[in-house]
């Protein structure tokens, strides 16, 4: 059997790449202690610098490589742009997403494999647990924040989806839209949910495992109730938008959404407010809560934060 033959039948690991060397030297050594259950493995690394920073590294990392590791430049700034460009050139059945400031740890993508092909699932995945820099009295919400925990299931099926960072694709089980990212997404983010949410239309299986786990390390300027705010905000827009922007356009589902919005500021602002003031580290529960309704009030338009992308290269993000 050619190699090419094995691989078409294989995974393929995207880790798309930003300005984040160390980082990304966390994520790429490991990978090179993970198994795919007896399949080949191959590794993306999709660098979205325009300067293409990340080349030296991973072409003299891919030397003494124990697995395939491909270094793809992506020069047009893009968290879609990234996924897309690496995706493009993936030769892999399965496609397994690894983050820039996210290590995989032990059994992580043979577990991801195994519920996948278990439970006949096109989508996997696995917690994420964060890792919070520094000491403040938040941390304990914050990495609550930060992290996956998912169900309390330790294995099964589910009907929810979560971010593309740390997740399992299975190519054959569903059919991707072209580009499978929305590139209108690149400076926002959402771009991952936009894709689940298309690939749940389709009546795809979700599996969820807790015997194997992710690590996230949180740079120290996400790690502050200011980006808490601005993150939540975008978040609490999406599933207004992913209503808006089906088609035909959901407006009942746009409207209960809103609804929600209302419901959700008014309860949770003042609360936010009553914990700032007292200086408890649930403030930042609120905090996020409140701003999750605030975004699906006003999800339309240039409400939008810019978190990625051209907005990063300009020095115009958060």
């Amino acid at each position: 059997m050619s190699t090419k033959s094995k691989i078409d039948n294989g995974v393929s690991v995207i880790v798309p790449t930003f300005r984040r060397p160390d980082g990304l030297k966390i994520a790429l050594e490991s990978l090179m202690t993970q198994s795919a259950n007896g399949l080949t493995i191959e590794i993306i690394v999709a660098d979205n610098d325009p300067k293409g920073s990340a080349k030296t590294f991973v072409t003299k990392f891919a030397k003494t490589a124990a697995i395939k590791t491909r270094y793809l430049h992506v020069p047009d700034p893009g968290v879609s742009n990234a996924r897309n460009g690496a995706l493009a050139t993936a030769k892999g059945r399965y496609l397994a997403f690894l983050d820039d400031d996210q290590e995989a740890g032990e059994n992580w993508l043979s577990t991801l494999l195994e519920i996948s092909q278990k439970y006949q699932a096109a989508l996997a995945f696995i917690p994420t647990l964060a890792r919070i820099p520094g000491q403040s009295k938040y941390d304990d919400y914050l990495q609550d924040f930060f992290s996956r925990q998912g169900p309390k299931l330790e294995e099964g099926m589910i009907k929810e989806f979560f971010g593309c960072g740390n997740s399992l694709l299975d190519t054959k089980l569903c059919t991707l839209p072209n580009p499978p990212f929305d590139v209108e997404m690149n400076e926002t983010g959402g771009e991952d949910d936009m894709l689940f949410s298309e690939l749940q239309t389709q009546g795809i299986k979700i599996a969820w495992s807790r015997n194997a786990i992710c690590y996230e390390d949180i740079r120290p300027h996400r790690a502050t109730p200011e980006y808490i705010k601005v993150r939540s905000f975008a978040f609490g827009q999406g599933p207004v938008q992913m209503c808006y922007e089906t088609s035909p356009t959901n407006w009942l589902g746009v409207i209960k959404w809103m609804v929600v919005g209302v419901v959700q500021w008014g309860i949770y602002t003042p609360l936010a407010w009553v914990t700032k003031l007292f200086g408890h580290p649930s403030y930042i529960h609120y905090l996020s809560r409140a701003a999750q309704g605030k975004g699906k009030i006003f999800w339309y338009g240039d409400n939008r934060p810019k978190l990625y992308g051209a907005a990063v290269v300009e020095n115009k993000a958060f």
